[in-house]
């Protein structure tokens, strides 16, 4: 028989609880998401079209020969494009994160009655989150219209900016045979603890995920369904795989926070100036402070919230570094020469490239666009070496987060998918392999 003594996760009060209330209630209190409605609100893309939104690096083909060479309104569109991209990736996120929350939330909820407030306080993040993608959508579009002019966009060729691709072959067949192997063998035994939203909808049937390429379904959008499946149930099934889910949800807050702070200072510096401020510069300042709250929330929950519980299953550690591993292979594989802040390969987004470069923005024809696409995507140039800078950033922040997770294996703990992955000779290999099979389907055409 276990003897409980006075350091025993079971019998010591959980510290993290009086942060996340501190934290709730400062949420409560500020007024960011407020801010954010009123911009959306009021939003008109003509008003904020003559003036960058982020610094010039922050823009797409930022750094290639063609970058060099374009008009002041060419790098300005480029801008705004980054912005947009980046929201659309932020918004698929945002929708992932209110069915996380909720389902998470369950299952503390229903595990223990302290947790209670911790419900409460996802419930609040997830309502600030569907402000923030009303928001994000209403710009998009209308900026996509203005500097496109293609309606449908949104919902086809620039879902295209957030895919994926990986060099990682073998690790799809891993992670699909272990989760169908655990799947059959532990879910079962976990029912007792399952979310309440998923609770009909075990082992044997579909899970009704959120349609979305964002950084916990994978930019991709090519998870295997086992594994699509398997996760949130596992989040759901126990209070540790519910902590297990805020140390992912804080990863996307870093890689997120990595670009975001740079907007943020942005905003310092027009303000500091007494210059114009545009309308997405500061939906971007306020969408910061704003996830400010909810990075709180991730990291005590994520790192913290799990020690006071007790000691893991061999099932429930599987499954957080399976979560781990998969987000790593999804989300931070290789580096892109296109756009900042992006750790996919470039393979995947050649048509959405292709389509700016035949856009009114710079008016190409096919023969032209095609010459500059091999330029940018096929030969070393600066703005590889600025993703190298940004990914190194976030690999750090990463590694000082996942080295405290004591569950984790070398491979989640040292990231080193994302090591791997931060090669610039191998990101161009990829980018040569991808622009050969375009152009190939350009000929047969």
């Amino acid at each position: 028989m276990t003897v409980l003594t006075n350091d025993s996760p079971k019998s010591r009060v959980n510290k993290s609880l009086p942060v996340l209330k501190k934290n709730y209630n400062n949420n409560l209190e500020s007024d960011y998401t407020e801010k954010i409605e009123e911009l959306d609100k009021n939003f008109s893309y003509q008003s904020n079209s003559d003036c960058y939104w982020s610094e010039p690096q922050q823009s797409i083909l930022y750094g290639t020969p063609l970058y060099q060479q374009a008009s002041l309104a060419q790098k300005i569109a480029l801008n705004h494009l980054h912005w947009l991209g980046s929201y659309k990736i932020v918004a698929d996120s945002e929708m992932e994160v209110i069915f996380y929350n909720t389902i998470t939330a369950d299952c503390l909820r229903k595990a223990n009655k302290d947790y209670e407030f911790i419900a409460n306080l996802l419930a609040h993040e997830s309502e600030q989150e569907r402000h923030h993608i009303h928001c994000f959508y209403k710009v998009n579009y209308q900026t996509l219209r203005s500097l496109i002019g293609a309606k449908n966009w949104l919902k086809a060729d620039l879902d295209n900016f957030s895919f994926a691709s990986s060099n990682f072959q073998v690790l799809p067949y891993l992670l699909s045979s272990s989760a169908n192997l655990i799947g059959k063998i532990f879910l079962k035994q976990q029912k007792q603890n399952y979310s309440q939203n998923l609770a009909s909808k075990y082992v044997d049937q579909s899970i009704s995920l959120p349609n979305t390429s964002g950084f916990f379904n994978g930019y991709s959008g090519n998870r295997h369904q086992s594994m699509r499946e398997l996760l949130p149930v596992g989040w759901a099934s126990s209070p540790f795989l519910a902590s297990n889910f805020y140390a992912v949800r804080y990863m996307a807050n870093l890689s997120l926070k990595n670009g975001e702070f740079e907007i943020h200072k942005y905003y310092q510096k027009l303000r500091r100036n007494n210059q114009f401020i545009p309308a997405p510069t500061q939906i971007s300042h306020y969408h910061f402070l704003d996830e400010a709250f909810h990075t709180t929330t991730s990291l005590f929950m994520g790192r913290d919230f799990y020690k006071y519980l007790p000691e893991p299953s061999a099932y429930e550690k599987i499954i957080a570094n399976l979560s781990v591993l998969q987000i790593q292979y999804e989300n931070l594989n290789s580096l892109s020469g296109i756009i900042s802040n992006r750790f996919e390969s470039d393979r995947n987004i050649i048509k959405f490239v292709m389509k700016i470069l035949q856009s009114p923005v710079f008016d190409m024809s096919q023969k032209e666009a095609i010459y500059w696409l091999e330029k940018c995507l096929c030969y070393e140039h600066e703005g590889f070496h600025v993703n190298l800078k940004i990914h190194n950033h976030l690999l750090s922040s990463l590694r000082e987060f996942l080295e405290n997770l004591d569950y984790l294996w070398p491979i989640n703990r040292e990231v080193r998918l994302m090591v791997s992955g931060g090669s610039i000779e191998n990101a161009l290999k990829n980018n040569i392999k991808g622009f050969k099979n375009f152009y190939r389907t350009i000929e047969k055409d």
